[in-house]
């Protein structure tokens, strides 16, 4: 049995993936350990999973300027970050030493660590401790490979000029020359303090290579090249491509028994009431899922419920993602049906439709419960890429939340629960993904990690 110790951002999504992962290297026989920068202690723990807090991540590491007056603040700030450049690039490399990391690593002796693609501070400190690591990725494939968009847009390759090759090819060029202006930018702005150019100047004092680093594409930091990467999506999924070295699928990661927190039993007994109603019509179930509300969203959800307003045939739930629907949303149809909080998995394993922002996480849940999608992307980090590849594969179809009008969006809600073609690709595409958990994927892939010796040691 090895000791093995996950480490990811916290963020929710990856969050709730991750504990599928680390159940399942439980099952395998491993010790795992759990570890995030962000206060997820209490749902960790409710999953029966160790955990270790770790200090927040500064990301703005630059020292805080002393308070500076007169008719030209803004070029008093700039000539004191001059002056004082070397200092306060120094001072940020502090800021950003991960040392409850290290310490954590020191007094666990891990035999692996998983750590997220994400948390750049602890990828150069691992490497330079020499403890075996693989990289941890929730996305589709971010590097530039012929004839793959940038994961950013909603580019399908083959469909439209924009999907040809060469305009794919120069739209790689066109971000990295923008990424290159961003950052640069920032680094003027701030004489070298930007996290990005003070994550390199970290980089350097850990010795780590910089030829392993991509510079300008993901709108992190940086993604790697030459290091191990495991993704917690489907090759199956993905563009037509060639494969990253070094870059293995293990499959989504959704684990059906996970315990939320304290579920409010109000809404629990009005989803039973909605779900005997839907038997009761033969009404088709719809959900929709709200990660945040912009006023283009909030534009969205009111053309949402004028298209499902007098379908009788249609039941609407709508999960706010935690703000009061009262206040946002007024008065409802009698066929709709708001909650700030729903549990997710509960309503895919009843929904006919699940009208999404095309969150990575959101998506691999519906194949797993069989539910077509219409999909109109929040238009934030790779929410574009991920609606394309859904509208690419048949799984449903990709919209754009801030063109369609209300009929337009009726239409698309017809069309994917009546379009059997779309429930058939969802189905085959879901016995792909629980093929990777009956060929035990990720058990194989780490285990590949380990040393022989730390397989058969006794666990303490």
């Amino acid at each position: 049995m090895a000791k093995i110790i996950c480490i990811t951002t916290g963020l929710t999504g990856i969050l709730n993936a991750s504990f599928e992962l680390v159940e399942r290297l439980v099952k395998d026989g491993h010790e795992v350990i759990y570890a995030a920068p962000r206060k997820v202690k209490e749902r960790v723990e409710l999953q029966k999973i160790e955990f270790r807090q770790l200090p927040e991540i500064p990301l703005d590491p630059g020292p805080a300027l002393p308070p500076l007056e007169g008719p030209f603040v803004k070029m008093s700030r700039l000539w004191y970050k001059i002056n004082n450049a070397a200092a306060r690039k120094k001072r940020a490399v502090e800021n950003i030493n991960p040392i409850a990391f290290t310490k954590l690593l020191e007094e666990e002796s891990p035999d692996l660590l998983i750590v997220d693609i994400e948390l750049h501070e602890y990828i150069f400190r691992v490497h330079g401790m020499g403890i075996p690591f693989v990289l941890l990725s929730q996305w589709f494939s971010l590097w530039d490979q012929p004839g793959l968009p940038y994961l950013l847009n909603e580019t399908i390759p083959g469909q439209g000029w924009k999907g040809s090759r060469w305009a794919i090819q120069f739209n790689w060029l066109w971000i990295r020359w923008k990424r290159w202006w961003t950052f640069t930018r920032k680094k003027c702005y701030t004489v070298g303090t930007d996290r990005r150019s003070v994550l390199l100047d970290f980089a350097k004092k850990e010795n780590f290579p910089l030829q392993y680093i991509r510079k300008n594409f993901w709108p992190g930091p940086f993604t790697y090249d030459h290091l191990p990467v495991i993704s917690m999506t489907a090759l199956e999924m993905e563009f037509p491509h060639p494969i990253r070295p070094q870059l293995t699928y293990v499959g989504p990661m959704v684990n059906a028994s996970r315990k939320e927190l304290a579920p409010n039993k109000k809404t629990l007994d009005d989803l039973e009431e909605i779900f005997q109603r839907r038997k009761q019509t033969n009404a088709a179930l719809i959900y929709c899922s709200v990660s945040t509300l912009s006023n283009g969203d909030l534009n969205f959800i009111k053309k949402l419920l004028l298209a499902v307003k007098n379908k009788q045939d249609w039941i609407l739930v709508i999960g706010m993602g935690g703000l009061l629907v009262e206040e946002v949303l007024g008065t409802l149809p009698e066929n709709v049906f708001a909650f700030s909080y729903v549990p997710q998995l509960k309503i895919l394993a009843e929904a006919d439709c699940s009208i999404n922002h095309g969150g990575i996480h959101t998506i691999n849940e519906c194949i797993f419960y069989k539910v077509p999608m219409l999909v109109y992307s929040g238009k934030k980090s790779d929410q574009n890429g991920c609606a394309a590849r859904v509208h690419y594969h048949g799984l449903g179809l990709m919209a754009d939340k801030d063109q369609d009008n209300v009929e337009e969006i009726k239409k698309n809600i017809h069309e994917v629960l009546t379009n059997s073609s779309f429930k058939r690709e969802v189905e085959q595409m879901n016995i792909r993904f629980l093929k990777y958990k009956k060929d035990i994927c990720l058990e194989r892939v780490i285990n590949g990690f380990l040393k022989p010796e730390s397989l058969t040691k006794e666990p303490k």
